[in-house]
């Protein structure tokens, strides 16, 4: 089956020209308000789907419309498959129920976000809330087990407990290699494309640090992302993986964090990880 991107979607991006309207000053005071923005935008989302029908689980609320009824139960299994391992490897669970959003269509997906008809997202994270593309729109009839190791929902939710944990203090890239880094360890899953390949020239760190989402060829830059987050895990190991989080968390800069817990200055480790990507992965 052919992967659809998996999208995404930061409110640190979306919000980050606001807070620093309201408050120019270091990552820490941006993380107070951060939460706040969050919430607000979690509620919105929440009121604009009050008519949907909701199915609850321990760990989420799921919306969705009456044609989805028979996908429900399969995207509340998944949404529970991804919740123990993800917040077991981040050491965090956000408080409350996730509000995880089911969407019939990709038309309709799209629509929520503007996109135009090309996009070709499964699951977007969004204000602290998933959203879902329904598996009866992409999934083949009776291959449910799919939808679990290469759908979503475990991308989606690492997106959402990192974004809860951190208060949005984090490079784009990073969060997308992290999401992918998850989708690997607890499915086996890896996004690979002809044109994904790291074997060639790829993008330099400075790029993938200053405009991720602009990158002509997003299927590399995602994989790269990927490649850079595995790159500590295996060469420094998990517990240093999570290290860069808990700094990402107390509010130091990427450059910081990786720093403080590998022992290296960001220069080298952007040197580092593409060389040992291409003797490493396929």
């Amino acid at each position: 089956m052919r992967k659809m991107v998996i999208l995404a979607v930061s409110v640190a991006a979306a919000l980050s020209l606001a807070a620093a309207a309201l408050l120019p000053a270091p990552a820490k005071p941006r993380m107070l308000l951060y939460p706040l923005a969050r919430q607000a935008a979690q509620a919105k989302m929440n009121y604009e789907t009050r008519q949907l029908a909701a199915y609850e689980t321990p760990h989420f609320i799921i919306k969705y419309s009456p044609a989805d009824q028979p996908a429900v139960a399969l995207v509340a299994e998944a949404a529970e498959a991804a919740y123990a391992p993800v917040t077991a490897m981040l050491g965090y669970a956000p408080a409350g129920k996730t509000l995880v959003i089911l969407y019939r269509d990709r038309s309709e997906l799209n629509r929520t976000f503007g996109w135009s008809g090309d996009q070709s997202a499964m699951g977007v994270y969004w204000g602290g809330v998933i959203q879902v593309l329904s598996p009866r729109a992409w999934l083949k009839e009776g291959a449910a087990g799919e939808f679990i190791r290469s759908g979503p929902m475990v991308h989606e939710y690492t997106h959402l407990v990192f974004d809860h944990l951190s208060r949005g203090n984090y490079p784009r890239w990073f969060t997308e290699g992290l999401a992918q880094y998850l989708e690997y360890t607890v499915n086996g899953y890896e996004w690979r494309t002809p044109g994904n390949s790291l074997r060639g020239q790829g993008y330099t760190q400075a790029e993938l640090d200053r405009g991720f989402d602009d990158l002509a060829n997003q299927a590399l830059a995602y994989r790269q992302s990927l490649a850079a987050v595995r790159y500590i895990a295996a060469v420094h190991g998990e517990s240093d993986l999570k290290n860069v989080i808990a700094a990402l968390a107390a509010g130091r800069s990427i450059e910081d964090a990786v720093a403080a817990s590998l022992g290296m200055d960001y220069a080298e480790f952007a040197d580092e990880w593409p060389e040992w990507a291409r003797d490493n992965m396929q």
